[in-house]
């Protein structure tokens, strides 16, 4: 688009673990709504990051820490918003990468994906250089510790839930066939996997899982984005923990994971625990968008084989999940309470995106409701 009123900062052509790939889609969406000008530049190697971090220390006051790890870029042009995703706050030096940006931005905004309380004071270098960019606003997932990232930055913090392209997700209009029965991948636990494999040899079952969790990397994330997609359309039951269970970190916060809003989008019945905190529940604040199952579930069989006999509550719980997602938490949503911060007004894309997406979830109340009523009338 000509003159972009966005520069956007973006790690894809840097970091690719598949834990980035929702970040990318998030950026793939604005950039389908809005008028973007996306950098993303390439890695540096590690000499040039040494080199960088030589040059930092004489640079007045400049830690070395600060050192970018992305190829320096020159920005040209004046633009209305800065805005970039942060999957942690260690990735700030990558700010750096682009020369003068802030100077040629009237307004910056940013999203930490992942921070917990306890690790607050051991970022605080990071949470200082965003304070020296004079960042406006932050947005959070984790708001446990808001205030102690507001003390540290001087920037306005709030909380921001992570998305989907719910388009890409939403098993409607097609509604394939649930023929994946269980559906697991990245963190699990050993138990319930167990139990899983288990019901796949003695009764059958489709098990779908990772065998090499996040080691691989990933060369295309809307390839990764769109095999997850179509999973899901698929699934019958996904399995999602809380992240205090199944993490060595951020315990006390419970705070929530993209894996509920994944699942829940393509129409999976999710199994598992969900944070007991009033995000959640403002966010997933519908009948069963989280069943609860022990983490440990050794009697999965039975678990699976008692809702098997609930076909009401299922489909409910399937209407629920799409049509919420549809109307909450595509990524188009998101979009719209940054621009809101920043006091910039909605684009006539993102309008047209919102229409889209309530036509969808109108369809989809229409064909998945009369599916439950022609359940409920055969039993």
């Amino acid at each position: 688009m000509n003159n972009p009123r966005v520069l956007m900062l973006s790690e894809r052509n840097a970091e690719i673990p598949k834990w980035q790939a929702p970040q990318y889609e998030f950026e793939d969406v604005v950039g389908e709504v809005d008028s973007v000008a996306m950098i993303a530049p390439p890695a540096v190697t590690r000499s040039k990051v040494s080199r960088a971090r030589r040059k930092l220390l004489r640079a007045a006051g400049r830690r070395a820490f600060h050192a970018p790890k992305l190829r320096t870029t020159d920005v040209s042009g004046e633009y209305d918003l800065f805005f970039a995703v942060l999957m942690f706050p260690e990735k700030a030096p990558n700010l750096l990468a682009l020369r003068d940006w802030r100077s040629r931005c009237d307004k910056a905004v940013c999203f930490i994906v992942e921070l917990f309380s306890e690790n607050v004071e051991h970022k605080a270098e990071d949470l200082e250089l965003l304070a020296e960019l004079r960042f406006d606003r932050i947005f959070v997932l984790n708001p446990r510790p808001k205030d102690a990232i507001a003390e540290r930055t001087g920037s306005k913090v709030e909380f921001l839930p992570l998305g989907v392209d719910a388009l890409r997700f939403s098993p409607c209009p097609l509604l394939p066939a649930r023929s994946v029965d269980l559906y697991q991948f990245g963190r699990r636990s050993p138990v319930t996997h167990n139990a899983a494999l288990e019901l796949a040899r003695r009764d059958g079952a489709f098990y779908v899982y990772d065998t090499v969790f996040n080691k691989v990397p990933l060369e295309d994330h809307v390839a990764h984005r769109t095999m997850m997609a179509e999973y899901m359309k698929r699934t019958r039951y996904f399995f999602s923990y809380r992240p205090g269970e199944d993490l060595d970190r951020g315990r006390d916060d419970d705070a929530l994971s993209s894996r509920y809003f994944e699942a829940t989008a393509g129409g999976a019945v999710l199994l598992g625990s969900s944070p007991d905190s009033a995000e959640y529940r403002d966010t997933f604040g519908w009948p069963d968008a989280t069943i609860e199952i022990p983490y440990e579930a050794r009697n999965l069989r039975e678990i699976i084989a008692g809702l098997d006999e609930q076909p009401e509550r299922l489909a409910r719980a399937r209407v629920n999940n799409v049509t919420h997602s549809l109307r909450r938490h595509d990524w188009v949503h998101r979009w719209g309470r940054v621009l809101d911060a920043a006091g910039m007004p909605h684009t006539e894309a993102m309008r047209e995106r919102m229409r889209l997406l309530e036509s969808l979830a109108l369809e989809t109340e229409a064909r998945l409701t009369a599916d439950l009523e022609r359940t409920t009338i055969q039993r």
